[in-house]
């Protein structure tokens, strides 16, 4: 088992991973909202579900980012690629997000060097 400094050494290290030129990664750890956001989407998508806008909303504690920012990172990533926009085929009004496959593949690689360090 590594040393309790080891284990936060290998977290720093892959926070301030800066020599890959991967733009999912930079949004990613680009703030502690957008992280937020990228979890919670990345466990409704790998559960096979997209989560609503609504859900989203109730679920990003406040002090991290009030609704409109939620709205703005959202249509941010959309337009980046990193996520897909679906409004529900019943009340369009509805919009849920789930990850596309780029940033799902860079959270899997997350995921793997995550699992390296803690278990």
């Amino acid at each position: 088992m590594l040393a309790l400094h080891n284990v936060v050494d290998l977290v720093k290290d892959d926070f301030y991973q800066k020599n890959i030129k991967d733009k999912c990664h930079d949004f990613f750890y680009s703030s502690a909202l957008t992280h937020a956001i990228s979890l919670e989407i990345a466990s409704s998508t790998f559960a096979d579900k997209c989560l609503s806008y609504e859900m989203l909303c109730k679920r990003i504690p406040p002090k991290l980012g009030c609704r409109s920012t939620i709205y703005s990172t959202l249509n941010n990533a959309v337009s980046k690629g990193f996520f897909i926009k679906q409004y529900s085929k019943k009340d369009r009004r509805v919009r849920s997000y789930c990850l596309s496959e780029e940033y799902s593949l860079m959270l899997t690689r997350w995921y793997l060097r995550s699992k390296e360090i803690f278990f």
